[in-house]
């Protein structure tokens, strides 16, 4: 009688942790199958992104304006969560804060317009830059940049497509 109850416990035992490992091995395999899938949906996004951005005008000191072109096929928006980034000759580097309103104070930057391809104001879509559309930037340095001096000015995307471009004073 007494192997009998302990043959039994045993195999409780082995049912109980047969399903815990089971269960185990299911919520492993749904968290697995959830991070590739966020992984694609954002290796997508990026492979879908592309923007180039240059100077435009000459600069003499002020403000720095940038133009953005979206070469992608996707819109792009959520401008608070875009990074511009100034970084010196001299090796000192800068991340600019995005505000709403024009004139940007120094160490900030804001978006000026967004315009079709042939340069006219955008009808659809207010406020979200589409493929082939460009956008107007202006940028405050919080340094001022030196005669004869180059800097960088690199923008990101929020998730993480970049373009550089070069202003020399």
């Amino acid at each position: 009688m007494d192997t009998i109850l302990v043959g039994v416990i045993v195999l409780v035992l082995i049912v109980v942790s047969t399903l815990i490992i089971t269960v185990s091995a299911f919520q492993s395999i749904n968290n697995v199958s959830t991070a590739w899938n966020e992984m694609e949906e954002q290796s997508s996004s990026i492979s879908e992104t592309s923007i180039d951005a240059s100077i435009t005008g000459n600069y003499s000191g002020g403000l720095i304006n940038v133009e953005v072109q979206n070469n992608g096929r996707t819109n792009l928006y959520n401008f608070p969560n875009w990074d511009i980034i100034i970084q010196y000759q001299s090796g000192n580097a800068s991340h600019l804060s995005y505000i709403d309103t024009y004139p940007p104070s120094s160490g900030q930057w804001t978006v000026t317009g967004i315009y079709m391809a042939d340069a006219s104001p955008e009808v659809f879509d207010p406020g979200i830059l589409n493929p082939e559309e460009e956008m107007n930037v202006a940028i405050s340095p919080d340094s001022e940049i030196g005669i004869g001096e180059t800097a960088r000015i690199i923008v990101s995307t929020p998730n993480g497509v970049t373009s550089q471009c070069f202003v020399t004073k």
